[in-house]
C-alpha cells in the first residue's frame, strides 16, 4: 500500500503516543499487527479530520492456522480483481473534512487502486491531474499504460451501461498517458504495446479510438524527432556561414536589451522541460532521464561563468568596476520581466569568492549587498521563495 506523506507542518501525532511507545514497547513487535486503531490514530491529521480505513481490510476476519491444511482449490468463476472492479473506493484510504465532503481526498491504497480510481466517475478531476502528473514514482509507463489496457478490455467485455462507461473513462486516460509520454520513454517496448493496443481496437471494430490513439502517438514521435533536431542545429550553427561580424562589448547595448534577449534563451530551455524530468531527478538524478533539466542548469552555470570572466579578465580596476555596474543595471531588468534564472545566475557570479576578495568600492558592495539576501539559504531559500510567489505571471524560476 502507498501512503501519501503529509508535510510536517500539518502532520500532528500526539506527543503522548510516542513517550508510551518508548516506555512500554507496544505495538512494537516484529509480528504483523491487524490493529487498525494505531493506523487510523497515526492518519488522523486533526480533530476536524475523518480518516476512513480501506474496508477491504477491515472487514476481513483472521482465521486460526489448523493443524493439518489440504490444498483449496480455487472455482474458474473467481471473483474480479482491483483493476476490474467498477468501484475501488473499498481498497482506498480517504479522508474528508465532514461529512458532506464528495469527493473524499485520496491519503493512500495499493497501486491498482490508485490506477483504477483515476478512471472512474466518482473521482475528482483534481486527483486524476495529480495522479497523470506523479504516477511515475510508483510505476514506469509502460507498466501503467499495460494495467490501463487490461482494465480497458475487461470493462468492454461487460454488457451494462456502468461497464461500457467505465471503458470509455478508462480509454481518455489512456490517450492522456500517450499524449504526455517524454522522449526519453519512447523506447520499442512501449512502442510495440501501444500499437498492438492499436491494431486490437481496428480489430474489434473501434476505428474512432484507435483514429485518436494512433494520431496521438505520431505527434509524440515527430515531437522527438524535432526535439533531436533542434539540439543538432544549435550545435551545429556555431560553424555555419564564413561573414566576420565586427567584435562588440556588452556596453554597445542597452540593459533592457541584453535582458530580454537573455529571457529568450532561458524561456526555450524552460519550456522543454517536462513534469516528469523533474520527478525523475529528485529520485535518480539521471542526466540521461533529465536532458531538457539538465539543459536548463547547464546554461546557468554557463552564465554565471561568462560573468565572472567579463569582470575578472580586465586587469585595470575601474573597468572591472564598469563591467560590474553593468551587470547589476541587467539584474534589475532581469527581475523586473520576472526571469529568476538568469538574475540569480548573475547574483551567483557577483557574489562568488573571486570578485568578492576584489578590490570595490564601499558604493558597490551595499549594490550587491541589497540583492545578495535573496541568495540566502536560511530556512530552505525563504527569501527567494517569498520573491517567486509574489511574482506575477509569466515568470521564469531557478532550478
Amino acid at each position: 500500500m502507498f501512503l501519501l506523506q503529509p508535510s510536517p507542518s500539518t502532520f500532528d501525532v500526539p506527543y503522548e503516543w510516542y513517550i508510551r511507545e518508548i516506555a512500554f514497547g507496544e505495538h512494537c513487535a516484529s509480528v504483523p499487527s491487524q490493529d487498525f486503531s494505531i493506523l487510523s490514530q497515526l492518519l488522523q491529521y486533526s480533530d476536524h479530520d475523518q480518516i476512513r480505513l480501506p474496508t477491504r481490510y477491515t472487514d476481513e476476519v483472521e482465521e486460526e492456522q489448523r493443524a493439518i491444511t489440504y490444498p483449496q482449490y480455487l472455482p474458474i468463476t473467481a471473483s474480479p480483481g482491483v483493476l476490474e472492479s467498477l468501484d475501488v473506493s473499498e481498497w482506498l484510504v480517504l479522508r474528508a473534512k465532514d461529512a458532506y465532503s464528495k469527493p473524499n481526498e485520496v491519503r493512500g491504497g495499493p497501486k491498482d487502486a490508485l490506477i483504477a480510481y483515476a478512471t472512474q466517475q466518482a473521482g475528482s478531476l483534481l486527483y486524476q491531474e495529480a495522479f497523470l502528473t506523479t504516477y511515475r514514482t510508483i510505476a514506469s509507463s509502460l507498466e501503467l499504460f499495460q494495467k490501463l489496457v487490461r482494465r480497458y478490455v475487461y470493462m468492454c467485455r461487460g454488457e451494462d451501461h456502468a461497464s461500457i462507461k467505465s471503458a470509455r473513462q478508462t480509454f481518455s486516460v489512456i490517450v492522456r498517458v500517450v499524449d504526455e509520454l517524454c522522449a526519453v520513454e519512447l523506447k520499442r517496448e512501449l512502442l510495440r504495446a501501444v500499437t498492438s493496443f492499436i491494431y486490437r481496437l481496428i480489430r474489434d471494430g473501434n476505428y474512432t479510438f484507435a483514429r485518436i490513439l494512433r494520431k496521438r502517438l505520431m505527434y509524440r514521435i515527430e515531437h522527438k524527432s524535432v526535439i533531436r533536431r533542434s539540439i543538432w542545429d544549435e550545435v551545429s550553427v556555431g560553424g555555419a556561414g564564413n561573414k566576420v561580424l565586427k567584435a562588440s562589448t556588452i556596453f554597445e547595448f542597452r540593459s533592457s536589451l541584453v535582458a530580454k534577449q537573455m529571457t529568450y534563451l532561458d524561456a526555450d530551455l524552460f519550456q522543454k522541460i517536462e513534469p516528469a524530468e523533474m520527478l525523475w531527478w529528485a529520485e535518480e538524478q539521471d542526466e540521461k532521464k533529465s536532458p531538457n533539466l539538465c539543459a536548463f542548469t547547464e546554461h546557468f552555470n554557463k552564465v554565471s561563468y561568462w560573468v565572472r570572466t567579463l569582470v575578472i579578465q580586465p586587469s585595470e580596476q575601474r573597468l572591472r568596476e564598469k563591467y560590474l555596474m553593468k551587470f547589476v543595471k541587467i539584474m534589475k531588468q532581469l527581475r523586473t520581466m520576472g526571469n529568476y534564472n538568469s538574475y540569480l545566475a548573475i547574483l551567483s557570479a557577483l557574489d562568488s569568492g573571486p570578485i568578492r576578495r576584489l578590490d570595490w568600492t564601499r558604493n558597490v558592495m551595499e549594490m550587491l549587498k541589497e540583492h545578495s539576501t535573496i541568495m540566502d539559504s536560511s530556512h530552505s531559500f525563504k527569501n527567494y521563495r517569498t520573491l517567486l510567489a509574489e511574482s506575477r505571471p509569466p515568470c521564469l524560476p531557478y532550478m
